[in-house]
């Protein structure tokens, strides 16, 4: 028997892509339990199972390919091993949490050095202790958010070691149910939460990188965890958290990173438990929205000797309330106007953050709108100057420090090396921010103005409503380079609110990010992606020229004249603006829209008071920005515009999208109708009412010709009936037939 069992632990199966003998799976049925199999490089057909304890070593990386069905690799045998395989294209049923790979009621598996692309779920562990999960890439499907799965999934799976892994475009790494993990140096970028705990206890977090999802790390209902040298980059999306807890206790977060979030910090009843520790120490806070964003309820909890610098807000709550209940302690504040007459390094009097306009911003959010502007600074200015309002303090550091730390250690790469003098204040962190800036990876969606992202304009939960009346109610939207996306709607639908949302004319609910960026939180850097046609054009009494520099000068952009001269604008370059046609101001807006060569275009009925040939050469010339890779979201009420220009259609009713279609199934999908006038001849009227009738078109005459609906889309049926029964057409005209719709 232990000679057997010694055989079986030393047997090497030998398995080659096309063997005519076996085939991957028959190896494995035939292998005894311990074998290993070495998997030479090719293709092999899942799905997979292995029910024992198996070693599957791919040589060459083999690809193991799901075919689009289920999950790709199953294991249900605890002790398996594998390593080195390309996994890829599972099912994509999210009802059956089709994966890469799902690991079911098995200990101890080792999963590392393998690739999966093109799966729905990655790396699935349920009900699976003590797994190690170490340097594999996960990239999922290129999909909308809410239709990807997770790319690292553990449920029920304690005592897990993730290491070395990064992951694209997943929707999650979760972490339910499942104590004593460890997550080590790591990159998961470009998804919803980078990390998310639920009910876990006793974890360890650290040397990781999460950058551009949307909350880097959420925590939650959970218990002893440590978050350690980890990197929190550009999280900036609905939330745009870097590190966010709720009903969690014993929490330590120190010598962190967090660069450029909405919001570093965010804080919702945590500690859970009163006298719980939660402590935040040594981190760097720099250059985000708000450093620490909390409930006003939440208190307890130690900030000491972390650096906050340059952040718009150091600290907020989310409603009115203070941060007064917590302990600030030797912090570095990049706004802490005090003094060090002893020299000891901290400062003489307390930091206090009391700004007028932060009070006001924490009772009415929208005034974030202002951040930044002439207004605010001459609101603190005069505050400053005639202390008519003194806003209640925020928070209270009474030994702030005068210099960041000189021993900060940060993220993965370990000591302050990489931050150039750190140590000497705000040259050192803005030299390594402007680095930051300029190392972003290509697939971050903030990648830079001349690398737009996959999709260039996405559109989440838009809502807006003008007192009782909802405009708009939940808008979804992702549009890429190159794709013409129309609204169509009846009057009042909200095509119009929606556009000027997307602008950021009007204040709303949702997530609009254009380019990356966020038009709530960085209107103008969003606006530079942007050119816009309004229906109603409204122009200066300036010649053609006044108004594209003044114009210009508005964008910091030249006056492009190839631009112009292929608008055909050049002729009438000193001519007012006021003589021009309609057709012509159109091209004008056109101009003006185009400045600074934006990549996307909103376009407001742009064809609404043109005539049929300005109509004709208007879509020409969109349909070839189009072709230019320009991303066109327009609403229109024209059929054959919407036909001619679109790529796909969203139908709008009372401010919800009820529909979303093919722009030649646009006619049956809505009912649309056109009232046709067709003028004949008095001799022939009689002869085609009923040559119209017998063809399914009942019409009645009006003494000069008839009238008749017919589907949107059939217009010219009718004539063509007409025409083979040998009858003239002199005439025809048509209009949407709202009564017939």
């Amino acid at each position: 028997m232990m000679l057997r069992l010694a055989l079986a632990l030393w047997t090497l199966i030998v398995v080659t892509p096309g063997d005519p003998d076996r085939t991957l799976q028959e190896a494995i049925a035939s292998a005894p339990p311990g074998a290993t199999l070495e998997v030479r490089g090719g293709i092999y057909h899942g799905p997979v199972l292995i029910d024992k304890p198996l070693t599957l070593i791919g040589v060459d990386q083999p690809a193991l390919d799901g075919q689009g069905q289920g999950t790709v690799l199953r294991i249900t045998a605890p002790k398996v091993t594998v390593r080195g395989f390309v996994i890829r294209n599972s099912g994509r049923s999210l009802e059956h949490e089709d994966a890469g790979i799902r690991v079911e009621g098995a200990s101890g598996v080792i999963l590392e050095d393998n690739r999966l692309e093109e799966v729905l779920f990655g790396i699935y562990l349920k009900d699976s202790p003590g797994a190690r999960i170490r340097n594999n890439t996960v990239i999922g499907l290129d999909v909308p958010e809410a239709e990807r799965g997770d790319a690292i999934r553990l449920w029920y799976s304690p005592d897990a070691w993730i290491e070395g892994n990064r992951t694209l475009r997943g929707r999650d790494v979760i972490i339910w149910f499942s104590d004593r993990s460890v997550v080590q140096g790591n990159q998961f970028e470009g998804g919803r939460y980078g990390i998310h705990y639920m009910y876990c206890t006793g974890s360890q977090v650290e040397g990781n990188i999460l950058r551009g999802n949307f909350v880097g790390a959420y925590v939650m209902y959970s218990r002893d965890l440590v978050f350690r040298n980890n990197r929190f980059l550009h999280q900036r999306g609905p939330s745009g958290y870097g590190l966010a807890f709720k009903d969690s206790d014993e929490i330590r977060v120190e010598e962190n990173l967090f660069l450029d979030n909405t919001a570093a910090i965010f804080l919702d009843n945590t500690p859970r438990s009163e006298g719980s520790p939660v402590h935040f120490l040594r981190n760097v806070i720099a250059y985000n929205g708000i450093g620490v964003l909390a409930l006003p309820m939440v208190r307890g909890v130690m900030f000491q000797g972390n650096v906050f610098w340059e952040n718009e807000q150091q600290a907020a709550t989310q409603g009115e309330g203070n941060l007064m209940a917590n302990d600030w302690q030797g912090n570095f504040w990049s706004d802490y106007a005090g003094f060090d007459g002893d020299g000891d390094g901290v400062g003489d009097v307390p930091y206090r953050s009391r700004r007028i306009f932060e009070a006001l911003v924490d009772q009415a959010p929208l005034l974030r709108l202002f951040w930044g502007t002439p207004v605010l600074q001459a609101l603190e200015t005069a505050a400053l100057l005639v202390p008519f309002f003194e806003p209640p303090v925020r928070l209270e550091d009474p030994a702030p420090r005068m210099r960041p730390p000189a021993d900060l250690r940060l993220g993965p790469s370990g000591g302050v090396g990489g931050w150039i003098g750190f140590g000497l204040g705000g040259i050192g962190l803005a030299l390594a921010w402007w680095g930051w800036l300029h190392r972003r990876s290509a697939s971050s969606p903030r990648a830079g103005a001349n690398q737009p992202p996959e999709a260039v304009l996405e559109v989440r939960g838009l809502r807006k409503r003008f007192g009782r009346v909802w405009a708009v109610r939940g808008l979804d939207l992702v549009a890429r380079p190159g794709e013409a996306v129309a609204l169509w709607g009846p009057n009042g639908a909200g095509k119009t609110t929606a556009l000027r949302c997307i602008l950021g004319l009007l204040d709303y609910e949702g997530s609009v990010r254009v380019g990356g960026r966020d038009v709530r939180k960085e209107g103008p850097a969003a606006r530079r992606w942007m050119g816009y046609v309004p229906q109603e054009l409204a122009f200066y009494n300036w010649t053609v020229a006044e108004t594209l520099r003044f114009f210009a000068g508005l964008r910091g952009v030249p006056v492009d004249r190839e631009k112009v001269e292929a608008l055909g604008l050049m002729p009438y370059w000193n001519q007012p603006v006021r003589t021009l046609s309609g057709g012509l101001k159109q091209r004008l807006a056109l101009a003006l829209a185009l400045m600074g060569d934006p990549p996307v275009l909103l376009l407001d009925e742009p064809t609404a008071n043109l005539d049929l040939a300005a109509r004709i050469e208007w879509l020409s010339r969109l349909r070839e920005l189009k072709a230019q890779g320009k991303t066109l979201l327009f609403s229109s009420h024209r059929l054959e515009e919407v036909q001619g220009l679109a790529d796909r259609v969203l139908v709008l009713q009372e401010g919800r999208v009820i529909a979303e279609v093919a722009p030649d199934a646009l006619a049956e999908a809505t009912g649309l109708r056109a009232r046709l006038r067709i003028s004949l001849l008095p001799a022939d009227l009689e002869r085609a009412r009923r040559v119209l009738e017998e063809a399914g078109y009942p019409a009645f005459s009006n003494g000069h010709g008839l009238i008749l609906s017919v589907p949107a889309d059939h217009k010219l049926m009718p004539v063509h009936r007409l025409w083979e029964a040998g009858i003239s057409v002199k005439d025809l005209e048509w209009e949407p037939d709202e009564a017939g719709a």
